[in-house]
């Protein structure tokens, strides 16, 4: 009988063809995954049928391998927006708080925020960094003098960005069904900027004088 042999990816070669994946797997991306996700990348939109094909692997087994992927949180689908060109200016803005439940509280409202495009916790003096947008200038410049309300929070650097040139498209939080407070808890009506028309205030609530 003839031996199995395996594969760089760990797969034995008969189950690398088939696409299934070997026992006692414990997780992790293998050959068979790779291949999808490069197809995925090419086209999202195909459905399983067209996948299977060109991945070159049975239906149903890209059906456990998609239910694989997408359960274990490997991949996600999600649409994505041109923010250069719908003209909106962006910038990067980097944070020192100093206490670790001031920290915990800024990331937990920075999550929420429509307008974070990027959020990490780093290891410098700017712990923590954003990526954000604005429909305008104005709108972006309140944005970012109203992180300085955060308690314990010091704004160490801002970089106002220029034309974004990769990637252009970013996921963005629409609400369909608007609200009477931003997600971070704060009122539009009652704040200085928006009144005197420096802010179009939150995408989230009712208050919101731009588009989306």
């Amino acid at each position: 009988m003839q031996a199995r042999t395996t594969s760089i990816s760990g797969l034995s070669r008969d189950r690398s063809r088939s696409g299934e994946r070997p026992r006692g797997d414990k997780g992790g991306l293998d050959e068979t995954d790779i291949k999808i996700i490069q197809a995925l990348k090419k086209d999202s939109r195909q459905n399983l049928t067209e996948l299977a094909k060109n991945v070159g692997i049975s239906r149903p087994t890209v059906y456990k391998r998609m239910e694989y992927l997408v359960k274990g949180g490997f991949i996600e689908f999600d649409l994505c927006v041109n923010i250069a060109k719908l003209g909106f200016t962006t910038a990067h803005i980097g944070l020192e708080v100093k206490s670790r439940e001031d920290k915990k509280k800024l990331v937990e409202v920075l999550e929420k925020c429509p307008r974070v495009l990027l959020l990490t916790c780093n290891t410098t003096k700017s712990n923590v960094s954003a990526y954000i947008y604005g429909e305008n200038m104005d709108t972006l410049s309140s944005h970012i003098e109203s992180l300085r309300e955060f308690q314990g929070a010091e704004i160490v650097y801002v970089f106002h960005s220029g034309s974004q040139t990769y990637p252009r498209s970013f996921r963005i939080s629409m609400y369909p069904e608007k609200g009477d407070k931003a997600p971070c808890g704060m009122n539009c009506s009652k704040c200085q900027n928006y009144s005197q028309n420096l802010c179009l205030g939150c995408p989230a609530t009712k208050d919101y004088r731009g588009f989306l």
